[in-house]
């Protein structure tokens, strides 16, 4: 009889249990019905072979602490300014994270235009520092011990040498669309930036302009020439 008791007992309390944990509004539901799909929805491209978007992290900080940024962001027309080079009559496009509180070129501006700025290859106290980043195909992602020495190099010079400035130009290789290659290069500028004003650089002092595939570093139609041509490029300014 005491066990009768105590199993209508326990069966009581799962019941109220139930009903406690089902008091759910829909939108609650909803809610977590979309974050299911979502989650279903990318696992299942994955099974496919399809990418699904992913960040970049820089140092272990950011796993504890959201940045303020997200390199990965899908390329937005609107965030992009087309611009005519001035010397190659290429169509350019330079990115809003290059606004800041003085535009080069600009009246006014104590910053020349990117035409002033120098390739450091040509300079051998910088050509050892700025180097070129490499990327992989159809990524904006900086990978390997090699690009992550360059960043830090770089940061490092500019955090001591606050009258540099530096234009990160994207570029892409010949394959794919036009309009496409110059988002592309934006998105490998950006994170080229994003890096370095993470390192410390003071971020006005950090430039980004996107070419696209209009400037290939090397000539040739195959893997050895276009993975030198999918870079990010620095040009210098020293005040």
């Amino acid at each position: 009889m005491n066990r009768f008791k105590v199993a209508i007992v326990l069966q009581l309390l799962a019941v109220c249990l139930c009903f406690t944990s089902c008091r759910r509004t829909c939108g609650d539901v909803w809610e977590d019905s979309k974050s299911c799909g979502r989650h279903v929805g990318r696992g299942f491209n994955t099974l496919c072979g399809k990418h699904c978007d992913s960040r970049q992290i820089v140092n272990r900080d950011d796993f504890c602490v959201e940045p303020e940024y997200d390199s990965q962001v899908a390329f937005n027309e609107r965030e992009f300014i087309p611009l005519q080079d001035e010397y190659g009559n290429d169509l350019v496009c330079m990115t809003d994270a290059a606004q800041a509180r003085e535009t080069p070129g600009d009246p006014g501006s104590s910053i020349p235009g990117i035409e002033a700025f120098m390739d450091p290859a040509n300079d051998p106290r910088l050509s050892p520092i700025f180097q070129n980043v490499l990327f992989e195909y159809n990524s904006n992602l900086v990978k390997g011990e090699r690009n992550l020495g360059i960043i830090h190099h770089v940061a490092d010079y500019m955090r001591s040498h606050p009258n540099v400035y530096v234009f990160v130009e994207g570029h892409c290789d010949e394959r794919g669309p036009e309009a496409y290659n110059l988002a592309l290069g934006a998105r490998r500028a950006n994170t080229i930036r994003n890096m370095l004003v993470d390192s410390g650089v003071n971020p006005d002092n950090v430039f980004t302009i996107s070419y696209g595939k209009e400037r290939p570093l090397v000539g040739g139609t195959d893997e050895s020439t276009w993975s030198l041509n999918r870079r990010g490029q620095f040009k210098v300014y020293i005040r």
